[in-house]
């Protein structure tokens, strides 16, 4: 490898996402010669990638370690023409995809449990197929490629193979074109275990869904393993042929939820002692920071970078990193519609809507009327206010830490009640006005 290109590497490891690093970036073959580094690109859909989306960016990367270097992107020669492109779309799994790099909460347990058994027990496991569905961004592709991961440290001699769904198109689409269908199956029935991402993909593909039931069956039959990601569940995936719901819907389908309050914190934390990202995240800051990014995971990843990006170029003291830092540092993705309210007005105006005491807030009662009015306070406080967790739940008749995250949970999970979002924004708008 170029000595020029592995230090952009370790740059753009730093600056591009994981995902998009793992795709695009590290399976790149580079040529360097005095005045010119040329990227090698597979095919023509990486190739364009880069020139539209990364180019930038490795342009950036390579002028901060040669500046006198002239970047080109092209395409790969063929050096076995012979032979079908189908071998260049099977993609690496991804190296930080595993297990021990997965944070655990309630929504993902189970996925993960079942996902790891599988991986255990490749050639005798009951769940087979496997499908995870979900939402985009929630670890699909991560539960999928560490049990690769897992299977192949079990057995080094198990032939694991990671498949895009639009890959396996592009690939059936190719070999019918050149003739080589059969070489084309036999390529994806030779696999002990089959990971496909993304395989309501196929829906309207009539062709592709042809070839997969047979790859499919040759596969089921023979008791290799398969495991799919699915944005729904395969039965309500629309143009997707019959035969093919029957044969997905006869495993395991497992729905993946967005990560809860907890765990969104959790997952921020950890990732924020990843070495590519490395900053020093408090609690009470990761929990306020996945009390307003609320979808997905990917999400959580882009505000860390973001985060990590200021704090870098602004050079700010990693033990200064503030609320008020967060806040600047994310812009939009946080929202704060107001700072440092104080939280005797919070109480105030919540005991006013419930029609409480502001005492009543920090008593013992349990009644569920008064429960809900001091779990809405909490929420609000922590939204709100500049206190630390500890000093909310002193506000709130000595309560303790643990107490506060627990009303934070149960207000984000009563949310989906019309009338409980209703309160919440009615409050926020009265405190807006004060």
């Amino acid at each position: 490898m170029s000595k020029t290109w592995a230090q952009c590497l370790d740059t753009l490891k730093d600056t591009v996402p994981l995902a998009e690093y793992s795709v695009w970036i590290h399976p790149l073959k580079v040529i360097e010669n005095q005045h010119t580094l040329t990227l090698l690109a597979p095919n023509t859909q990486v190739k364009n990638y880069l020139s539209k989306n990364l180019k930038t960016q490795i342009k950036n990367a390579v002028a901060q370690h040669n500046k006198n270097l002239k970047i080109f992107i092209s395409l790969a020669p063929d050096t076995n023409p012979d032979k079908s492109n189908y071998k260049k779309h099977s993609t690496p799994l991804f190296e930080d995809y595993t297990f021990d790099n997965l944070v655990l909460g309630g929504a993902n347990q189970m996925a993960y449990a079942a996902t790891k058994q599988i991986a255990e027990n490749i050639h005798g496991s009951p769940y087979n197929p496997f499908i995870i569905y979900g939402g985009s961004g929630l670890g699909k592709t991560h539960l999928m490629q560490a049990a690769g991961h897992l299977a192949k440290a079990k057995n080094p001699n198990l032939k694991v193979m990671y498949v895009p769904l639009m890959d396996f198109v592009r690939n059936i689409t190719s070999s019918l074109r050149h003739n080589s269908i059969e070489s084309v199956k036999a390529f994806y029935q030779s696999a002990d275990l089959l990971l496909v991402d993304d395989i309501h993909l196929i829906a309207g593909k009539e062709k592709s869904q042809e070839e997969f039931f047979h790859i499919f069956n040759f596969l089921f039959n023979g008791k290799k393993q398969i495991i799919f990601t699915c944005d729904q569940s395969p039965k309500k995936i629309k143009s997707l042929e019959e035969r093919l719901k029957t044969r997905f819907s006869q495993g395991l389908n497992l729905h993946l939820t967005p990560p809860e309050l907890e765990m969104r914190a959790a997952i921020l934390l950890k990732k924020s002692q990843n070495e590519k990202i490395n900053i020093n995240l408090t609690e009470d800051l990761a929990l306020y920071m996945a009390g307003h990014i609320t979808s997905n995971v990917r999400d959580l990843e882009g505000a860390l970078l973001k985060l990590k990006a200021f704090v870098d170029f602004s050079k700010i003291n990693q033990s200064f990193i503030s609320k008020e830092v967060v806040e600047t540092a994310l812009g939009d993705l946080i929202k704060p519609i107001m700072k440092n309210i104080d939280i005797n007005d919070i109480q105030k105006e919540v005991a006013k809507h419930y029609a409480l005491t502001v005492s009543d807030l920090s008593s013992k009662s349990r009644k569920q009327h008064l429960v809900l009015a001091r779990q809405m306070a909490i929420y609000i406080s922590h939204e709100l206010s500049s206190l630390a967790l500890s000093k909310i739940g002193k506000q709130f008749g000595n309560r303790d830490h643990t107490t506060v995250i627990h009303a934070i949970k149960k207000i984000e999970e009563k949310f989906q009640n019309p009338d409980i979002k209703d309160d919440y924004d009615l409050i926020k708008l009265k405190l807006a006005n004060l």
